[in-house]
């Protein structure tokens, strides 16, 4: 008897768990609840009357069952992929969306580009998506990436070096005035602190330097985004690391003990190779070296 699959998406859903091994990782890819991944799983498996899954403590394995279906199932994962990356490599308008990843703390900086892109190509909407997770290229989650830190070395991914930033320590005047400059390393001990909360603060040099040094009662606001860190400084909530050129937005900051505290960051324009030669990722592209160039 031949078996009717009548919802594919099924399929794609219990694809992400094999491939993952739990539903909370699977429902994070896909973007909806683990009680739905759940769901579509136990719908399957009663479509195929067959059992796709062990259960454990620790997640989910493909039974041989399953294990046959999902060998399929990837192939079919990778012909699309491919597919979707050959249409997006051969559009050579500009038009359609263009979707540019990166993290929140540098929409200041990124700003004026995309400010500069929608004035000059108005036909193409440009959607930027702000996310301290690493979105994949490779599955068109989006078109071009910004990223700090090393050298990106996916395979198949273009890295280019825009520049290299620079960050410290600021504080607002009225903090400052409030609480008094500090004027060595030691007077830090008196001072409120913002950082960032656990497992973000590895990726953020500046908030990793004062998880390190300054002692947790000091550090009265944590958060998981810079861009809310920067509102928080400027707000005049305490001392916290910024990038300069972002400070520089701010004329009522000022540097803390610059020239003994300052981070050096590279930063990076990623595309996946099949997408690179596109229009709008070229236009897009040139005018983020041009900027980054200045």
């Amino acid at each position: 008897m031949a078996i009717e699959f009548n919802d594919w998406q099924d399929i794609k859903v219990a694809f992400e768990v094999a491939r993952r091994g739990t539903l909370t990782s699977a429902a994070e890819a896909l973007g909806v609840h683990h009680s739905t991944v759940l769901r579509r799983i136990n719908h399957l498996e009663q479509s195929l009357n067959a059992r796709l899954f062990h259960r454990h403590a620790r997640g989910y394995s493909m039974t041989e069952t399953g294990a046959k279906l999902f060998a399929s199932a990837e192939q079919i994962n990778e012909q699309l992929e491919l597919l979707h990356n050959d249409i997006m490599a051969a559009d050579t308008t500009l038009s359609g969306s263009l979707l540019l990843t990166t993290v929140s703390g540098f929409i200041d900086v990124l700003a004026p580009v995309c400010e500069q892109f929608q004035t000059l190509h108005p036909q193409v909407q440009l959607e930027v998506l702000l996310d301290q997770k690493r979105l994949r290229l490779d599955h068109g989650q989006a078109h071009i990436a910004v990223r700090a830190g090393p050298r990106p070395d996916e395979g198949d991914y273009i890295a280019q070096h825009l520049s290299t930033i620079e960050a410290g320590l600021y504080a607002h005047e009225r903090y400052l005035a409030r609480t008094g400059e500090p004027q060595s390393m030691a007077q830090l001990q008196q001072h409120h602190f913002i950082s960032g909360v656990a497992g973000f603060n590895s990726r953020v040099p500046y908030f990793a330097w004062v998880d390190e040094h300054i002692p947790g009662e000091q550090i009265t606001l944590r958060v998981s985004e810079t861009s809310d860190a920067n509102r928080a400084i400027a707000s005049g909530l305490g001392i916290g690391g910024m990038q300069k050129e972002v400070a520089a937005l701010y004329p009522q900051l000022k540097p803390v003990l610059g020239s003994e505290l300052s981070w050096h960051s590279d930063i990076w324009l990623v595309t996946h190779h099949q997408v690179h030669r596109s229009a709008k990722v070229q236009a897009f592209a040139q005018l983020l070296k041009q900027h980054f160039r200045k």
